[in-house]
C-alpha cells in the first residue's frame, strides 16, 4: 500500500519520515509539504490504512497535533 501525506507544516516533515522510516516504512519526499508512504509488510488495504493511521497519530501526539491530510483520497482525508 502506498499512499500520500501532506502535512499542514513543511518544517515538520523531516521528522514525520524520519519516524516513519524508523518504523520501517519505505518513505519518498514527493515535494515540500507531501510524503509518498509504503508500509514494510503486505496487508489487506483495510489493515494497512489502520497500521498507518496508528503511526500517525503516535507521531503527532508528539508534534502537538498538526494536521495531516492524504492526499487524493476522500474516505478519511484529514487525520
Amino acid at each position: 500500500m502506498g499512499v500520500r501525506l501532506r502535512l499542514s507544516d513543511p518544517e515538520l516533515l523531516p521528522s514525520l519520515r524520519d519516524f516513519l522510516q524508523r518504523r520501517e516504512c519505505d518513505v519518498i519526499q514527493f515535494d515540500a509539504e507531501t510524503l509518498e508512504v509504503e508500509l514494510p509488510h503486505e496487508l489487506h488495504p483495510q489493515q494497512a490504512r489502520l497500521e498507518l493511521d496508528l503511526y500517525l497519530r503516535v507521531w503527532q501526539s508528539l508534534h502537538e497535533w498538526p494536521p495531516i491530510d492524504y492526499v487524493d483520497e476522500l474516505e478519511h482525508p484529514h487525520l
